[in-house]
């Protein structure tokens, strides 16, 4: 049988340097990790920043039923997540400030708060505080709490607020009025990790010429830029396409009257991420329109992933004048990133 990926690879060397010719477009690269080409070998982190601050998700609404409690890995650090007898998600770390023990193996929800299986001390997740220790005195120590990190449930998801220093929201996550709407179909979601960060990912939209040597684009597109603050849209083919983003990592990309999607990039750490496209479709395009809208898309981004997984970032890249964009992209995502030196845990 001949070998799909010697294939793929070998067409690779010969037409990836070819205007127009497109990397290939390969589904399995997308939920197959083993099959994704690993050359880069250089010891050393990749990116000069660290993770961003923002609304990133963290599970879908669906996932998480009331008293259920699950691990996760997210910010480059160990999270819980629960959601309170009343229906409320709570996301915070997940190492009780008693002895260590992980609140996401054990750990039990007791009304409004999450209790440690070591000794039962109970954390509020909405705070962080400790609410109650059930022996002794029970008086709770002063430094008795766990980051609690901010949450929100909108558009069928859980998101939660990183804030590398622990401030407040200064952003909002949009409401997507298509993804609760009866005329448009139940929505079709793709997750999947990606060795690169959000800032990375993000550039691809503003580097145009990317679009023809990696896609295979007859031509080098153009689109008019709108920034305000966090917020940014970039409209093209005379306003059918619209992507709208909100922070870095969060998007919304609409085909007028065709398909909407909602886009999250989470960060798992300074290295990866966690990608969630969230597509629907109106349901006169018939029962698998977003699917396939979504397949589509995702065969353009499985053109992206050798690229991004082997690159190298380079702080001062050579451009000409036309690729100015790239560096203006730059320079809006410093908004999101904090000093390292005031990181809290």
């Amino acid at each position: 049988m001949t070998d799909v990926r010697t294939e793929d690879e070998a067409l690779v060397g010969r037409m990836g340097i070819q205007p127009g010719a497109g990397m290939p477009r390969r589904l399995d690269l997308i939920r197959d990790l083993s099959v994704r080409p690993h050359v880069r070998s250089e010891p050393g982190p990749r990116f000069p920043f660290p993770i961003p601050n923002g609304w990133f998700i963290v599970a879908a609404s669906s996932d998480v039923a009331t008293g259920a409690v699950q691990p996760l890995h997210l910010f480059g650090r160990d999270l819980v997540l629960f959601r309170t007898e009343s229906g409320v998600p709570r996301v915070t770390s997940a190492y009780c400030a008693h002895l260590g023990a992980h609140l996401g193996v054990g750990g039990t929800v007791r009304g409004e708060v999450l209790q440690c299986p070591f000794h039962g001390w109970c954390y509020d997740g909405e705070s962080g505080k400790c609410a109650d220790i059930p022996y002794d005195s029970g008086k709770i120590p002063t430094k008795a709490a766990v980051r609690a990190y901010p949450t929100l449930e909108r558009n069928g998801m859980v998101w939660a607020w990183h804030h590398l220093e622990g401030k407040p929201p200064f952003y909002d996550v949009p409401e997507v009025p298509e993804l609760s709407d009866p005329e448009w179909s139940d929505t079709y979601t793709a997750a999947f990790t990606i060795r690169t960060c959000c800032q990375e990912m993000a550039e691809n939209n503003h580097d145009a010429v990317h679009f023809q040597f990696v896609h295979g684009t007859p031509a080098i597109p153009e689109q008019e830029m709108f920034i305000d603050g966090c917020y940014k849209r970039a409209t093209s083919m005379d306003g059918f396409f619209v992507r709208e983003t909100f922070g870095l990592g969060l998007g919304v990309l609409r085909m007028t009257n065709t398909m909407t999607f909602l886009t999250s990039t989470t960060p798992i750490d300074e290295e990866q991420v966690l990608v969630r496209w969230i597509f629907t479709a109106p349901k006169s395009a018939g029962p698998d329109a977003a699917q396939k809208i979504a397949e589509s898309f995702l065969g353009g981004l499985s053109q992206d992933i050798p690229i991004w997984e082997n690159k190298n970032y380079v702080e001062r890249p050579v451009l000409t004048k036309e690729e100015r964009t790239i560096l203006d992209h730059r320079a809006w995502c410093r908004q999101f990133y904090s000093d390292p030196a005031g990181a809290i845990d």
